[in-house]
Order: C-alpha cells, then sequence, then structure tokens
C-alpha cells in the first residue's frame, strides 16, 4: 500500500494501519516545509520515498541500521530513501515524530546520507539543528545530558569528534546540535548553510576559517558562553560585583 502528495511518496509494507499512511504523509508534508525554510526552496524537489515497514526485520530489510547504544527511530539509505522504524509509532509522540522525520529528511535535501566522509559533527549536527529549530524548546530541553555537563563544569571546546559518536552517540548527538547552534546564534543562518553545502570531506580548518573568518579553537571561548547562557549557568563575571 503506498500514497504520495507533494513530493512524498509514503510505502508501507506488512500489517500496517491504512490510518498510519495518511499519517506519515502528513507529519513529512510538515517536516519538507521546516527543511526549506533552512536550507532554501530548490531541495525536495523530486520524489522522496519514506518506507513504513511494520516490524523491526522488515526496518532492516528496507535498509534500516541499529548503531550500539544508539536509539535509532529512522534511517536514511545512501538512494535518499527514509525508512522508519516500528518504535516511531510506539515510543515517539506526534510532534517528536515530525522531528524525526524533519531529521531524515535533512539528510535527503542535501544528499548527506552518500556523504560517508563528511565530518559526523557536521552532517548531524545540521540535520538536528533544522529537525529542532522549529521547535523554539531550549537547550536544557534539548541537549538534557549536554546541558547537565556544563552545569557540572564540563563545557565542550568544540564539536563532538567522530569517535565521540561511536563511544557517547547521543551525547554527540546533543553537542553537534549546540554547536551547530551556536554557530547560527554567532554567524548567522546564510553562512552555516554555505559552511554545511561546501563541507569536504575533513571539513577541516582550511573548510571553516574560509566560511567563518575564525578558526574552531578561537571560539572555545564564545562556545562556552553561549552554552552556559543558554543552561542558565551563572559565573562569576555575570553576578552583580563580579
Amino acid at each position: 500500500m503506498s500514497g504520495t502528495a507533494r513530493g512524498i511518496r509514503v510505502v508501507v509494507s506488512g500489517d500496517v494501519p491504512d490510518a498510519r499512511l495518511r499519517e506519515v504523509l502528513r507529519d513529512a508534508q510538515t517536516a519538507g516545509r521546516r527543511v526549506r525554510q533552512v536550507w532554501g526552496r530548490s531541495v525536495l524537489t523530486g520524489t522522496t520515498r519514506i518506507d513504513v515497514p511494520a516490524d523491526e526485520e522488515g526496518f532492516r530489510r528496507h535498509g534500516g541500521s541499529v548503531e550500539p547504544g544508539a536509539q535509532i527511530a529512522a534511517t536514511t539509505t545512501a538512494d535518499d530513501r527514509v525508512v522508519l522504524a516500528p518504535s516511531l509509532f510506539t515510543d515517539v509522540t506526534s510532534q517528536g515524530r515530525v522531528v524525526v522525520l524533519t531529521h531524515e529528511l535533512t539528510h535527503v535535501a542535501l544528499h548527506q546520507a552518500a556523504s560517508v566522509d563528511i565530518r559526523r559533527w557536521v552532517v548531524e549536527g545540521a540535520a538536528e539543528f533544522t529537525a529542532y529549530r522549529a521547535t523554539r524548546l531550549g537547550l536544557a530541553r534539548l541537549a538534557p545530558q549536554l546541558a547537565a555537563a556544563v552545569r557540572a563544569g564540563r563545557v565542550p571546546a568544540g564539536p563532538p569528534s567522530d569517535a565521540r559518536f561511536r563511544s557517547a552517540p547521543q551525547a554527540a548527538y546533543q553537542e553537534a546540535y549546540a554547536w551547530c547552534a551556536f554557530l547560527v546564534d554567532r554567524f548567522g543562518l546564510e553562512r552555516f548553510t554555505d559552511f554545511v553545502r561546501s563541507a569536504a570531506p575533513t571539513a577541516g580548518a582550511d573548510d571553516f576559517a574560509a566560511t567563518f573568518g575564525a578558526s574552531v579553537a578561537s571560539q572555545r571561548g564564545p562556545f562556552g558562553a553561549f552554552l552556559r547562557a543558554r543552561v542558565g549557568v551563572e559565573t562569576a563575571a555575570s553576578r552583580p560585583g563580579g
């Protein structure tokens, strides 16, 4: 069973309720609008396929993948298909489903699933930023592990490494989101999207400096101040008489 509307084709397989097809079509259209608000109207102009299997076996068979230690609600494949895990409909709220679809459609819009050599913080941070931007929720709600670390005085110096995504994926996603939100706050959305679109496989120092006119290392202080302000951590300098 399948349905298509406004460039989104949803294909369900197995014992999936008919209502789920309509639900995914509706939520995907909302997600697509949110992606275009960040990345422009020139993205997602073709037809994007979303596979909705009935069970975990079907999820894997359609190309869904599971990373150790991570809760995977959806996957974008190298051929720009989005595959939704059954847990998306049992463990995630309706608002959360739009966030997940926005994240995955960002990967489709930027063809990031095939960009395996680009730094993970660029790929996942861009998708997380896009997904959360319309929610208008605060950093402490969106990145609770990071917020707790900042309150404890453990402030990241910059974006998470690729190794961080392997060892602590949940924390890495939160740190990547926060770093990208910081870049947008400090340098503006246009420069951020230009950087992500043109990121070389290593997204190294030269690429970063060429776009932002600054090194990653030089942003450690401003990034820390951004995090403390968003989390609500009072510093000595911010106290009366400090």
